[in-house]
């Protein structure tokens, strides 16, 4: 009974450390892309507050990061998303009209990330993140009626999320994850005033990352 208990354990040790070697300790790449839903999309300025109503837009990652072992990688971001204005509600006045145009981002983030590592090939992990997004509100139409210009402003932003990897082989892993992206304090300026402007978003990638 000891010798099966030994060699049972010996076959354990065997597996963890094997699931051990196969994470690529050194630089990955790698690149998403999923669907973004703005959580919040609200200007306040000239006296009033208007939310926008937006469609399910597009999301884009591309980042460069190290693994550094002990489950821990960190890494920096572009990132890209956008989309479309369905609506404009002006905020506690119970008018709505049709809209179009665009909110897009342009953001650049450094990311941490945490990979609860074990002896199958899929790795839950979780992340954090703090960079700058940049914010432009494009093309805006009202009824019809298009508005002059355009307003963009930057500021910090920030990332928490969370997701699983399917390792496909010695290199190469596919990604699962969400993240809730939001910006801080961020003013949107359209060359004749300043607006505060709430963005957040939440966000679903897939994606594939390759460690060399």
């Amino acid at each position: 009974m000891k010798n099966v208990v030994l060699c049972v354990s010996c076959a354990t040790l065997l597996s963890l450390a094997s699931a051990a070697e196969s994470r690529i300790i050194g630089p990955y790449a790698s690149v998403h892309g999923g669907i973004a839903t703005l959580n919040n999309a609200e200007a306040t300025g000239y006296g009033t507050t208007i939310e926008f109503d937006t469609d399910p837009g597009l999301a884009l990652t591309g980042a460069l990061g190290y693994d550094f072992g002990a489950n821990f990688r960190m890494e920096t971001e572009l990132g890209y998303q956008q989309n479309d204005i369905d609506k404009i509600n002006w905020k506690g006045k119970g008018l709505s009209k049709k809209a179009s145009g665009d909110i897009s981002s342009t953001s650049g983030l450094l990311n941490g990330y945490y990979d609860f590592t074990n002896i199958s090939s899929v790795t839950p992990f979780i992340s954090a993140g703090i960079g700058l997004a940049k914010v432009e509100l494009g093309d805006v139409a009202i009824g019809g009626n298009n508005l002059p210009g355009e307003a963009d402003g930057t500021a910090m932003a920030y990332q928490v999320g969370g997701g699983f990897s399917y390792e496909l082989n010695y290199n190469l892993a596919l990604d699962l994850k969400y993240r809730y992206l939001a910006a801080v304090d961020l003013e949107l300026d359209d060359n004749v005033d300043t607006m505060e402007f709430d963005y957040s978003s939440h966000n679903i990638y897939g994606g594939i990352r390759a460690s060399f």
